[in-house]
C-alpha cells in the first residue's frame, strides 16, 4: 500500500489496509495468478503481477504482465530487471509460449525504453481496446 501511495497509484486503498488485504486474498486464490515481490532491508521495494492466459487458438499459454512497480529511488538499480527475469523464469516453467506486458506510452518506463532493453518488442499494428463496465 505504501508503495502504491508513494507512486501516486490507487488512492482508493483504505488507510487501514483492508481493501488491499481483500484484493491480495482474492489474488492468492487465483491459480493462474503470479505475484512476486522485491524486498530490500525487510521492506517491499517492488512487485510484479502476472496472469497465465490460455487460448483456444494457440497450443500454449501466455504470461500477461499487468503490473510492475518499483520504488522511484531504486529505479535503474536492477530491481525491475530482476522482477522481469523472475517472472520470465516462471513463464518458462509454466510452458508459456509468449510473455506480454501492457505499458502506457506516458509512463517513464516506456519513455526510457525499459522493456526493449530487456528484449521486448512493441507489436506494430496491434491496438489495445478497453471498455469500462459498470457492474455494480
Amino acid at each position: 500500500m505504501r508503495l502504491h501511495r508513494e507512486l501516486g497509484w490507487n488512492p482508493a486503498f483504505r488507510d487501514d489496509g483492508s481493501s488491499l488485504k481483500q484484493r491480495l486474498g482474492a489474488l492468492i486464490e487465483e491459480e493462474s495468478a503470479l505475484l512476486l515481490v522485491a524486498v530490500k532491508d525487510k521492506k517491499v521495494v517492488g512487485y510484479i503481477h502476472g496472469e497465465i492466459a490460455k487460448y483456444l487458438l494457440f497450443a500454449g499459454s501466455e504470461m500477461l504482465i499487468s503490473e510492475v512497480f518499483v520504488r522511484e529511488a531504486l529505479r535503474g538499480h536492477g530491481v525491475g530487471k530482476s522482477l522481469i527475469e523472475a517472472i520470465e523464469t516462471e513463464a518458462v516453467k509454466q510452458r508459456c509460449f509468449r510473455i506480454s506486458v501492457l505499458n502506457s506510452r506516458e509512463r517513464e518506463s516506456y519513455k526510457r525504453g525499459f522493456y526493449p532493453s530487456l528484449g521486448y518488442e512493441e507489436r506494430p499494428g496491434t491496438a489495445v481496446f478497453n471498455k469500462r463496465l459498470d457492474w455494480g
